[in-house]
């Protein structure tokens, strides 16, 4: 028999099949507990739950949410992330169970936004729904007495980074609940308001429901035996603090079954928690020199990793934790807030445009600043004084390299020590808040024929 086949081109038998019978629509869900909220409160907001035949698709929800400004001394600028930064940590929960809790969520948004998404991006549909961009290099600013409304998608936890895309059963017998703390305002803003003067009214969260009809929901209970295992990506946070010296060793605590990567934030106490810094989207490379983890004394990976110069190998490494090393189209953004503006500064006619081309001007994923200023785009050409630097480490073996449909291989850290060793020189100042963010693998599990509730296995 000939082992010659034909092009996919010529496959004319291969159809797409018709699905089987759904309906999908909208609904939005108010907060449990209030009807407006100020910085530094909780959002509560519990997903219904025994709905038979239905389904969440996390990956097309989002909070919408209105953002008014009650400072009468002046306009209350977001900082980088956006409306996103205002949300300090995310936790969801069922039963009791936890099924995520992920603190500094804005730092690790913000972070991700510069490493993963595109500067057009951030100025286009990216400022629509969040105001990722300002009149500077910065966020939107809102005026005093003035409001505006965002819709921020609900990402970087395990009920939308399902690997590979699964829908989440909306019939489990206990509500998956939302628990949305906000930042205060002098992290989350670049102003002079306080907490009770920046006002989150009309809080909704909007879901996109399916539901199949009995008929379908059988075939797919039958087909799973009534338990639904669902494989995700999620993340966790463990911080330290660092003063003015030339080594740090920080135990993490980080305890799961594969941890796939491990991010480093550092942003320097000076303007951390300062109302007129960028708090949560100044990162610094802070004097760092070589940077690896320990679990149990074994060395990740074996020789450190040096950050020299413009730190060219670092970005390396963090590419490749991102599974992007030779992707060339891949977007980033992690070098366009250091964009100085106006023809007299380089000699180049600044476009109206904040998100200009970033490799004609200094780029600051290697340098620290003050983090007071975004940068401008008149001719007064004020140069942007914030930090992008991140720093990544792979923990995944060759065998998936994280693009796998079938298997996943990060390290096993259960009853492990996890540290981090850190190398610096140079000026550490004040010292400086250090971030880091674990991704790993998760299973959440329904078993509609035992307790009906999730279950999570890390």
């Amino acid at each position: 028999m000939s082992s010659e086949v034909f092009s996919e081109s010529l496959a004319y038998p291969k159809m797409k099949q018709r699905a089987i019978s759904s309906r999908s629509f909208r609904t939005k869900i108010s907060p449990s507990n209030a009807q407006s909220f100020t910085m530094g409160q909780t959002i509560n907001l519990d997903l219904p739950s025994n709905l038979t035949g239905q389904y969440y698709n996390f990956n097309q929800m989002y909070l919408k949410f209105k953002v008014t400004n009650g400072n009468g001394a002046g306009a209350v600028k977001l900082d980088r992330g956006g409306a996103g930064a205002l949300i300090r940590r995310i936790q969801i929960q069922t039963a009791g169970a936890q099924i995520y809790d992920c603190d500094k969520w804005n730092v690790l948004y913000t972070a991700l936004l510069d490493s993963e998404a595109s500067n057009e991006w951030k100025g286009s549909v990216g400022n629509i729904l969040t105001g990722t961009s300002g009149g500077g290099l910065g966020a939107e600013a809102i005026a005093s007495g003035a409001e505006r409304t965002f819709c921020v998608p609900m990402v970087l936890n395990p009920l939308a980074n399902t690997t590979p895309h699964r829908l989440i059963p909306a019939f489990s017998l206990s509500s998956i609940q939302f628990r949305i703390s906000l930042d205060s305002a002098a992290n989350g803003t670049i102003g002079t308001a306080t907490d009770a003067q920046v006002v989150l009214s009309d809080v909704e969260m909007v879901c996109l429901m399916t539901e199949l009809s009995p008929s379908a929901q059988a075939q797919v209970d039958s087909m799973t035996g009534g338990v639904y295992n669902i494989l995700a990506n999620s993340y966790m946070n463990s911080s330290t603090t660092m003063g003015n010296v030339s080594q740090v060793t920080a135990n993490l605590g980080f305890s799961v079954s594969s941890l796939e990567r491990i991010l480093l934030v550092q942003r320097k106490n000076d303007s951390v928690g300062q109302a007129d810094h960028y708090s949560i989207g100044n990162r610094a490379k802070n004097g760092l020199t070589e940077y690896q983890y320990l679990i149990n004394s074994e060395s990740y990976p074996q020789r450190p990793i040096k950050v020299e110069n413009k730190g060219a190998e670092a970005c390396a490494e963090l590419l490749i934790a991102n599974h992007s090393l030779t992707d060339f189209r891949a977007g980033n953004s992690l070098q366009n807030n250091n964009i100085s503006a106006g023809a007299g500064a380089h000699g180049i006619t600044q476009l109206a445009n904040a998100f200009n081309n970033p490799s004609q001007f200094p780029h600051a994923y290697s340098t620290d600043g003050d983090g007071t200023t975004a940068g401008d785009i008149d001719a007064t050409a004020v140069v942007g004084n914030i930090g992008s630097a991140l720093y990544g480490c792979e923990f995944e073996t060759g065998l998936s390299d994280g693009k796998s449909s079938t298997i996943y291989s990060g390290v096993s850290t259960l009853a492990s020590n996890v540290q981090f060793l850190g190398k610096y020189s140079g000026a550490n100042g004040n010292g400086a808040t250090l971030d880091f963010f674990a991704q790993y693998s998760v299973l959440l599990s329904l078993d509609m024929r035992g307790g009906g509730v999730f279950s999570v296995s890390v």
